[in-house]
């Protein structure tokens, strides 16, 4: 055992058997399909809050540890994938970049349509899959970008990205489990188990290591403090629940929201956040080694 886990047959092995990782999660919970009911409603608020000054912020302290190995953004050509309605794609393509955003969602692509237009910018857009595009079709870019992208949650995805790409990679994943208080004390309240979310940052790291990448990583803690009148979190309450895989009957919310009223009034506190990690691979090894196992 002690000799397998410094393979990195064993830990491409492990990532793929693992039933816990966001890409398996997210599909067992039905989030992230276009096709599924209220998805419309999620994209709508997800690029409402894209572009607010707090997102902005956050984007470009994300493009600034970026640039720190890429050196200016400036005519790099850079892939985009899974680009949602562009709170990147936009942004890359301000600083002078050559983007081409992949985005399989028709609502979130139309969006990303919408959005260059708005800002002015001029960008490549695609509307379909990373794991159907092919490689002739995606052809070379000096940056593949992958922010929380559920389709780069493999090591299968990852390494297709190194193949497309000619200077860097970057892949941000979760790194820890997802932190959300009031869903902590409702499965306390009701007894019930969650299933948190593995952190595919740990599986990432672990197989660039033992394939010989070149890589900057950094791994960082976030919270954002709320406070939520009850009834929009009451609304908000079975999607988070779902998210680790606890659903409840309609006694069981009632229940809940008479003990939230009983303990907090009309307005909740709600702390959210988690462990995030992001890595950018150098494009001095983005070759396979050679005396790469298979």
């Amino acid at each position: 055992m002690t000799k397998d886990i410094f393979s990195n047959q064993y830990w491409e092995k492990a990532w793929e058997d693992d039933p816990n990782t966001q890409d398996k999660w997210m599909k067992r919970a039905g989030l992230g399909d276009p096709s599924a009911p209220g998805f419309e409603k999620w994209a709508e608020n997800f690029n409402k809050n894209s572009f607010t000054e707090e997102s902005q912020h956050r984007t470009k302290r994300i493009m600034n540890w970026i640039e720190q190995q890429t050196g200016r953004f400036s005519n790099l050509s850079v892939l985009d994938v899974g680009a949602a309605s562009g709170v990147f794609s936009v942004p890359f393509a301000k600083e002078g970049a050559k983007v081409t955003a992949l985005e399989p969602s028709p609502i979130l692509h139309d969006m990303l349509k919408d959005n260059a237009n708005h800002y002015g910018v001029t960008l490549k857009t695609l509307n379909q899959s990373f794991e159907d595009a092919q490689l002739e079709e995606l052809g070379q870019h000096d940056l593949v970008f992958a922010s929380m992208c559920p389709a780069v949650t493999t090591w299968e995805a990852v390494s297709k990205a190194i193949d497309i790409a000619q200077k860097f990679v970057y892949v941000s994943l979760i790194a820890g489990p997802k932190e959300n208080s009031i869903v902590d004390e409702v499965v306390a309240f009701l007894d019930e188990e969650s299933q948190p979310m593995t952190a595919d940052m740990y599986y990432l790291l672990q197989l660039l290591y033992f394939n010989d990448y070149t890589y900057e990583t950094l791994i960082e803690r976030h919270t954002q403090h709320n406070d939520k009148p009850i009834e929009d979190v009451m609304q908000q309450l079975p999607q988070w629940l779902k998210e680790v895989e606890v659903e409840l009957d309609e006694q069981q919310l009632a229940s809940v929201e008479h003990y939230l009223r009983d303990k907090y009034g009309d307005t909740i506190p709600v702390i959210t956040g988690g462990k995030f990690g992001k890595v950018s691979v150098s494009y001095t090894h983005l070759t396979l080694p050679t005396n790469r196992e298979v």
